[in-house]
């Protein structure tokens, strides 16, 4: 189960962990309302215990739509922040009766070479109604080397709501192709948060600078800040673009909330006066 967790992390995680936690103490707001949106207000402060709780809502299908790539996106910034829990914890853990547990235990015994009890359980998931069946289907026809028949059980997937299948359809390297989807990324970046996050990294150049546009990396980290999905690399780059290129629109208190996810307050240096008024306000005003 971990080795594909590994694998999907990689491919949609909304954190760097290449960048050390020495100065990210994270701060535990004193709002304890658990509604989707106050949890969603918490995490934007590096509230740890809120993007943990954000991926159970995401597991559960409570307050948002269930989404395997949301629950790991929270689960991995959850880690990152101080949460309490390690990734591979989280997966082992989840419910037995869980859809998202039957996916990681068929993609394990895929990579175990169990492919007949794979292709059983994702039977499963489809009698289940779950669109992720197809998802498995078409991860074990890539590994074997059909991508043709694994790229249409991915769009098949796809068209029936997995939103797995839509963000590996993105991303050439699944299917053999070379050329990134941008424009999927894009239709998918207003009801998946996590989307922004790769179109942001894209704009940064880094991978490919002829994609370079500063100003869209900007954009698009801005509306995963919007939906606690920014993690420390991209509030990094956001207060080095804001300090050393162009202004952005942000508030003094976005401000001081986003170098705290930078990890820019240093260690044992007390937060900011009134910024956990500043948390219960910002919820109690929507």
């Amino acid at each position: 189960m971990f080795c594909f967790g590994v694998a999907l992390m990689a491919l949609v995680s909304c954190t760097d962990r290449y960048f050390p936690d020495d100065n990210m103490t994270g701060m535990a707001s004193p709002v304890v309302d658990n509604s989707f949106y106050n949890l969603i207000e918490q995490a934007r402060w590096g509230d740890g215990q809120a993007f943990l709780k954000l991926a159970d809502c995401y597991r559960d299908g409570n307050g948002v739509e269930k989404d395997l790539v949301g629950m790991l996106c929270m689960a991995s910034q959850a880690e990152e922040f101080g949460g309490n829990i390690r990734m591979k914890d989280y997966l082992r853990e989840l419910p037995e009766n869980s859809d998202f547990r039957t996916i990681f235990d068929a993609m394990e015994k895929a990579e175990g070479k169990r492919g007949d009890e794979a292709r059983s359980m994702s039977e499963q998931l489809i009698a289940n109604g779950s669109p992720d069946g197809y998802t498995v289907q078409g991860v074990m026809a890539i590994a074997s080397g059909d991508t043709i028949e694994g790229r249409r059980l991915m769009e098949h997937a796809a068209s029936q709501g997995s939103s797995l299948a839509r963000i590996i359809l993105c991303i050439p390297e699944f299917y053999g192709d070379t050329t990134i989807n941008v424009e999927m990324l894009k239709a998918l970046s207003d009801d998946k948060p996590f989307a922004n996050v790769i179109l942001a990294k894209i704009y940064t150049g880094e991978d490919d600078e002829k994609l370079k546009d500063e100003s869209l990396a900007a954009h698009y980290y801005l509306k995963a800040d919007k939906n606690a999905c920014l993690g420390k690399r991209g509030a990094r780059w956001l207060m080095n673009y804001h300090r050393c290129v162009s202004k952005l629109p942000l508030a003094e208190r976005d401000i001081q909330r986003i170098q705290m996810l930078a990890g820019d307050r240093p260690v044992g240096e007390p937060a900011v006066e009134g910024q956990d008024a500043v948390v219960a306000d910002t919820i109690a005003a929507q």
